[in-house]
């Protein structure tokens, strides 16, 4: 499956131009995990190339509550813990193991990994070895040596650090120039999609180029 970065054009009126999909995504983000293997799915049945867009944020600090805990966040707490409840569930529908949440964690070393994987079109490989091994408690993603020898055995090796990291600099700017700010997110054309319940929508709008 060819990685590269995705062209400049519009999706709006014209579905079959629609030769791709990119996927946002965030490897300290459940939610983008259980997009991976349903967008790969839909990759596939719909014979389209995948881009695969890593899109990192700060570490996010473990919630906490008690005495002094505002309203405010309280309600940030208690609504990030039903999400996070439910992306589980989810998760166990896929077969996933979730032994770990990722609080704390600085997915900036993986993310440039995952670029330098699309470089040697590595990165769906370099993903399902890595993605799914870290939400079980099985891999140290913020180490560059377990990064690197993830990367040689999908595929990718010589990774350079330094370089893979002002690659994912240039990516964020590029992802923020198209308005893209949460992960998961897709992107068909020039529409921006945020969350896999559009994934319904986007296999419909692939269906009918495949159709046509």
């Amino acid at each position: 499956m060819t990685e590269r970065s995705p062209q400049p054009g519009s999706a709006r009126g014209a579905p079959l131009a629609w030769e791709r999909v990119g996927l946002v995504f965030d490897f300290a983000s459940l939610a983008s995990l259980l997009a991976f293997r349903p967008t790969c799915a839909l990759a596939d049945e719909a014979n389209v190339a995948v881009d695969w867009l890593p899109l990192s944020s700060p570490p996010r600090p473990a919630a906490h509550g008690g005495e002094g805990e505002t309203a405010g966040a309280r309600h940030r707490r208690v609504h990030a813990a039903y999400f996070a409840h439910d992306n589980a569930r989810y998760a166990r529908w896929q077969g996933i193991a979730v032994r770990r949440d990722s609080a704390g964690v600085d997915a900036e070393l993986v993310h440039a990994g995952c670029l330098w994987a699309n470089r040697c079109d590595a990165g769906r490989a370099f993903m399902e070895r890595t993605w799914p091994a870290f939400w079980a408690n099985e891999l140290d993603i913020e180490t560059p040596e377990v990064v690197a020898e993830a990367l040689a055995a999908a595929g990718a090796s010589g990774f350079d650090e330094a370089v893979a990291r002002g690659m994912l600099r240039e990516h964020g700017a590029h992802l923020a120039e198209r308005g893209v700010f949460t992960a998961p997110s897709y992107l068909l054309g020039d529409e921006l999609f945020l969350g896999r319940a559009h994934m319904p929508l986007i296999r419909t709008l692939l269906s009918a180029r495949q159709r046509a």
